[in-house]
């Protein structure tokens, strides 16, 4: 009796861990982080998960709201990456929302660069693997300064091709609440430049949480993968 009993509390914590486990990987996919990274790591965070020091890094710089470092010969994918570049910021404090304490800065973006004639088939396979189909068009909204304090967000799209491919996760405005949406701009134009009244709709339409781009292009830098969760890094300060 005890032996069987003891065989049940076994299976049962078998099933507790496949549980989670799953729950892990479809976290991962929905919000399409870095293999073994999640979006709410600190600077300390990702190099404990490298096992690295701040004098082990290509470089490090940090300030009050940033800070970015890079770390070579990762595997990414299944291949070597020359060099990856991780991002982090704190939107609490740059957003200057009333009453909100500043956060510790967050992962926000990451940049995966592979040798020039590195050939990415196998990397693009596991990227859908853990990521699912492409879509077949990518909003970058990017921001280009005109005057001094004037800056105009582009919104044109850049659409897949053999040689660019991207992911995304949820558009940004079926998480925004339509009762916030003033407030929500107030705030999202200090993270945002360019972003106003007049482009809010579109934007917040269009945007993605999270977005990732595989480019085959070669480039000064080389061939790579880049992620992008600022959409997503401001959002989670609002929430707050």
């Amino acid at each position: 009796m005890i032996k069987k009993r003891l065989l049940a509390i076994l299976l049962l914590g078998m099933v507790f861990l496949c549980a989670c486990t799953k729950t892990e990987k479809k976290a991962q996919a929905e919000n399409l982080e870095f293999p073994g990274l999640t979006w709410d790591m600190t600077p300390e965070d990702v190099l404990k998960a490298f096992q690295t020091a701040k004098e082990d890094t290509e470089f490090y710089e940090e300030n009050d709201l940033t800070t970015s470092f890079g770390i070579t010969d990762i595997d990414v994918f299944g291949q070597q990456a020359e060099r990856v570049f991780f991002y982090f910021i704190d939107y609490a404090t740059l957003s200057k929302m009333p009453g909100q304490k500043n956060l510790e800065q967050r992962l926000c973006r990451i940049m995966a660069y592979y040798p020039q004639d590195a050939d990415l088939t196998p990397v693009k396979e596991k990227v859908e693997q853990e990521y699912g189909a492409t879509v077949s068009e990518y909003y970058p909204f990017s921001s280009t300064m005109v005057s001094e304090n004037n800056w105009i967000m582009k919104q044109e799209a850049l659409k897949e091709s053999e040689s660019l491919q991207y992911w995304g996760s949820g558009i940004l405005g079926d998480v925004l609440s339509e009762n916030n949406l003033e407030t929500d701009l107030t705030y999202w134009k200090n993270c945002r430049r360019g972003l106003n009244e007049e482009n809010w709709k579109f934007f917040k339409d269009h945007a993605r949480m999270v977005s990732v781009i595989l480019s085959e292009q070669e480039l000064e830098q080389g061939k790579g993968v880049e992620w992008d969760a600022h959409n997503l890094a401001v959002y989670q300060v609002l929430k707050k």
